[in-house]
């Protein structure tokens, strides 16, 4: 099995990095890639970019590092490309994580995509919901309600 994972921020460092732990668990044999944490980078075995400690809050610091995360995305998206990994898994950070899924199933509409840890949508953006289920394989919430609510747009969702 190989594995791409992308967690923008350190919170989601700490449950990729357990996530890993029991798919490595269940699994056996897992290859993994991506971007993330310090914790996620100590279990990976691929290519992997330690970026967490360029996370951002606020508009300000969304535009003063657009470069570096325009670079970025390019950059996974090309190197999921050339991985051909068996999924990705995005972790919560839906504001690069949703703009991430949308450009690969536009460009490699056959990769598998989970999103883990459900972006608050429900809060916040209900209207998101059904492109999500067109961008997504399998969404992965840990909050009960979140599941029916996934499922209602034919996304396919499981309660962690």
């Amino acid at each position: 099995m190989n594995l791409y994972l992308v967690a923008g921020e350190l919170s989601g460092d700490g449950h990729g990095a357990s996530l890993m732990r029991a798919l490595q668990t269940k699994l056996g044999k897992v290859t993994f890639s991506g971007a993330g944490g310090p914790e996620m980078q100590s279990l990976t075995n691929g290519p992997f970019l330690e970026w967490t400690s360029h996370a951002v809050v606020g508009l300000w610091e969304v535009i003063k590092n657009y470069g570096y995360f325009h670079r970025e995305f390019h950059r996974m998206i090309a190197e999921i490309g050339k991985l051909t990994p068996d999924a990705v898994i995005l972790i919560d950070y839906p504001g690069f994580n949703l703009r991430l899924a949308a450009a690969l199933r536009k460009k490699l509409p056959n990769l598998k995509i989970i999103y883990y840890i459900s972006p608050q949508v429900w809060a916040w953006n209900h209207s998101r919901i059904p492109k999500m289920a067109k961008w997504l394989d399998l969404m992965i919430c840990l909050f009960p309600f979140e599941k029916v609510l996934y499922e209602q747009s034919g996304l396919r969702t499981e309660f962690a």
